[in-house]
């Protein structure tokens, strides 16, 4: 009797990872481990492996055509950043949204993002606000589509872009490498109702900001935008209490102490 259940959930495993990779390939010539590493994380961060889903090394494999060296070495360095864990006698799994990375992950941003932003606007060039211009119509369309996958890279290509022109390549790998259970409260979102359009009008009044070369309201645009994920959270974690960690409700409430923010009581 297990035996077919065991195949139930490869067939939907493979289901899954088909979906995710369908865009993807492995480089030839290149280390295998980082990329492999880039394709589970990006599974995982967009849900496409929820909270408790288990990792299939096999599988991956299978997939990817490589061998599990690679695999294996990737799930030591997604353990490291409590992305996913062992279950003795049982195998890998995707954790729980961890609350306290996640805070971790908001601190970098709030510390980095917010400071960038004003570089860029100070410097702010016609050919920058052009790729940010033609960004905003495309977030605009794929959030028609609801196509939350496109529409997420396009919010990531947004944010990259502010770092990497007001600062460097170097500060938004710092900020890329600290938000994943951030991100996945980010893609949780998307589908809630009216969560896109005020995504895109926080997106628009940063936009403004830059246009106008005005570093003040580009700070305080950008940090509207990045504390508002405090109150995506609380929805999410009565909405979806099962992708969170055990203790997230009492981590919550002391980050929110810490900000002092009523609103996020």
């Amino acid at each position: 009797m297990p035996r077919p259940q065991r195949a139930e959930t490869d067939q939907a495993e493979a289901e899954r990872l088909t979906e995710f990779l369908a865009p993807r390939m492995i480089r030839s010539g290149l280390p295998k481990t980082p990329q492999v590493y880039d394709v589970i994380r990006q599974a995982i961060v967009s849900l496409a492996f929820p909270p408790g889903a288990p990792i299939n090394e096999k599988l991956i494999c299978e997939r990817l055509e490589i061998s599990r060296t690679p695999v294996r070495e990737a799930l030591i360095q997604l353990h490291a950043e409590n992305l996913v864990h062992v279950v003795p006698n049982s195998g890998t799994f995707v954790s729980p949204i961890d609350l306290q990375r996640l805070f971790d992950g908001q601190l970098v941003r709030d510390a980095l993002e917010t400071r960038v932003v004003q570089f860029a606007a100070r410097k702010a060039t016609p050919g920058f606000v052009r790729t940010l211009d033609f960004n905003m119509h495309q977030q605009r369309v794929l959030a028609a589509e609801a196509d939350y996958n496109q529409f997420y890279e396009l919010d990531e290509g947004m944010h990259r872009a502010i770092c990497e022109f007001g600062a460097s390549s170097e500060v938004w790998k710092i900020v890329y490498s600290a938000k994943a259970h951030l991100d996945r409260v980010r893609r949780l979102a998307y589908p809630e109702p009216d969560h896109l359009r005020i995504v895109l009008g926080e997106h628009e009044e940063i936009l403004e900001a830059l246009r106008a070369q005005d570093p003040d309201a580009a700070r305080q645009a950008m940090q509207a935008h990045l504390d508002r994920v405090f109150l995506t959270i609380r929805h999410l974690m009565g909405q979806r209490p099962d992708y969170f960690a055990p203790d997230a409700g009492t981590v919550f409430a002391e980050f929110a102490s810490l900000y002092e923010r009523e609103a996020w009581r």
